[in-house]
């Protein structure tokens, strides 16, 4: 009988699994699935056999009441029956969880769309977009699980960000009252909590690595050709939501004339949603990641978000230093191949059009209108927003201020600089508060990724939070679904590491084999 010795050499090669070695740092990662029998590995919940079953189901019954013209039926069944899915999602299955919310804020704007196209009429506040909040809400359900964990330093930076909510949500409910507060708080507070959920639920890591991409690459190859037949054909319920909506910005219902926002509400928000897909598919194989980049990167430019293409370009570079010497010449063959895949596309007029029109306007900013107002947004409340010091509280601005009675906060609707509302509506506490969590977060993802460079959905999200946070001098970017995808970004890495970690450290601790 030989005795076979446990070195740091041969510790990389053991598994818990015969011929399936688990990654460790310094290794590539290969996500699977941990076993019952191994060391220190995730909780086994009982889980469901058929996970995307139930999703697949809740959209099949949508669209059959919507081909029923069941329109109103529709506006109460989607979001109880997208809260139930989630619920059983949420006990059952941590990854798949985050997916279907993710999927609910891929396409639920389109089942509103659809309702209101059969009904024949527009509802102003539809209850169909109530779903995605009813999902997200559950995250606070492991708040309450798991409230001591807040007072680890690895909450630190979320602990920070949710006292400076709350600050800026009493000063909101003394200057605008509670309907307009609440509605901003959840919108800020949601993406929060879908990190802290993350934090929460770590072990399943791999998982996570495995359904994210998985949404992220289907998820972005549905939106991306659906996108391309809406710039080039309208379809009618666009065309009936973009008039009703009479939201100028987003061109005219006509072929080649409206700024894509595919399934999801406008093009802002989209335009976001698309380069974080298509940054987090760098991390992915095989060939669906190639058409998703040749059908995504035409798309993104067809939406006209100057912002998003300059992030979209920040994120690239970080990526291109960060990545190893392999996946930095796959990066390099990929923008070429793109760059000659896109080019024919150019060379016809009604695509190249908006797109250098857009282009033209960053040359000459003389011209910009969209520039011009900006600058004097900066220069009128660069004093206020700086020398306020309780703040103006959250419902001031955005959304929100539709739910107000007070003239001042509905005329500040559209806050044109992220950088300027958050010391705006948070003042000097909040705002040193908040700055101070965001900061942290950004750093220790940075060092996460630097640590374990051979996870590139680590690396990659890093590339994300990058892009997002650097967004933010033109608008908000850290609230609502961009928000959800920056701290996705930051939160990845680290549990990525963690994982890792444990996994190391579990197979050093396994007992010798004789």
């Amino acid at each position: 009988m030989v005795r076979t010795l446990i070195t740091p050499s041969t510790q990389v090669g053991l598994s818990t699994s015969p011929g399936k070695p688990r990654a460790l740092p310094g290794e590539a990662f290969v996500p699977e699935r941990a076993t019952p029998r191994a060391p220190a590995a995730r909780p086994r919940r009982k889980g469901l056999r058929h996970p995307l079953s139930l999703p697949v189901l809740l959209f099949a019954m949508t669209l059959g009441l919507i081909l029923l013209h069941q329109g109103r039926l529709v506006e109460y069944f989607f979001p109880l029956g997208a809260f139930g899915v989630a619920l059983v999602l949420y006990w059952r299955s941590p990854a798949h969880y985050i997916g279907f919310v993710c999927w609910l804020f891929f396409l639920t704007p389109e089942v509103r769309r659809l309702a209101d196209f059969v009904n024949g009429s527009f509802n102003q506040q539809s209850p169909i977009m109530v779903a995605t909040l009813l999902a997200v809400s559950l995250t606070g359900l492991t708040l309450l699980k798991h409230v001591s964990l807040l007072g680890q330093r690895r909450a630190a930076p979320l602990v920070l960000i949710v006292i400076a909510l709350l600050y800026a949500f009493v000063v909101g409910m003394a200057q605008v009252g509670p309907a307009a507060a609440t509605f901003t708080l959840i919108n800020w507070l949601y993406p929060v909590m879908v990190a802290f959920y993350l934090t929460v639920t770590w072990r399943h890591y791999p998982d996570y690595h495995r359904v994210l991409l998985k949404t992220f690459i289907y998820g972005g190859l549905l939106m991306s050709l659906y996108g391309l037949l809406e710039f080039v054909s309208p379809m009618p319920w666009d065309a009936f939501w973009l008039i009703s909506s009479k939201m100028l910005s987003e061109g005219q219902p006509v072929p080649f004339g409206m700024r894509v926002s595919s399934t999801m509400n406008s093009c802002g928000p989209f335009a976001v949603t698309l380069m974080t897909i298509l940054l987090m598919s760098l991390a992915a194989r095989g060939k669906a990641r190639i058409v998703l980049g040749c059908v995504g990167v035409p798309v993104l430019l067809l939406t006209s978000a100057r912002s998003t293409w300059g992030g979209f370009a920040i994120a690239l570079v970080y990526s291109f230093v960060m990545l190893d010497g392999k996946s930095r010449r796959r990066l390099m063959a990929g923008v070429l191949g793109l760059a000659v895949v896109a080019a024919p596309l150019m060379m016809i007029d009604q695509v190249a059009e908006p797109v250098l029109q857009r282009l033209s306007t960053i040359q000459d900013l003389g011209k910009d209108d969209s520039y011009q107002a900006r600058a004097e947004f900066y220069k009128s409340f660069m004093s206020s927003a700086l020398t306020d010091i309780a703040g103006q509280g959250l419902g001031t601005t955005g959304l929100g201020s539709k739910l107000s009675d007070d003239t001042a906060s509905q005329a500040r609707l559209n806050f044109d600089s992220g950088l300027m509302e958050v010391p705006f509506v948070m003042g000097w506490p909040g705002t040193l508060l908040y700055t101070t969590g965001i900061v942290m977060l950004l750093w220790r993802a940075y060092r996460a990724s630097r640590q374990h460079p051979t996870d590139l959905l680590a690396v990659s999200g890093v590339g994300v939070a990058v892009a997002i946070f650097s967004m933010m001098v033109f608008i908000n970017t850290l609230t609502a679904v961009s928000g959800m995808f920056f701290f996705l970004g930051v939160t990845l890495p680290v549990i990525s590491l963690r994982y890792a970690r444990e996994r190391h450290g579990a197979v050093a601790a396994a007992p010798a084999r004789f």
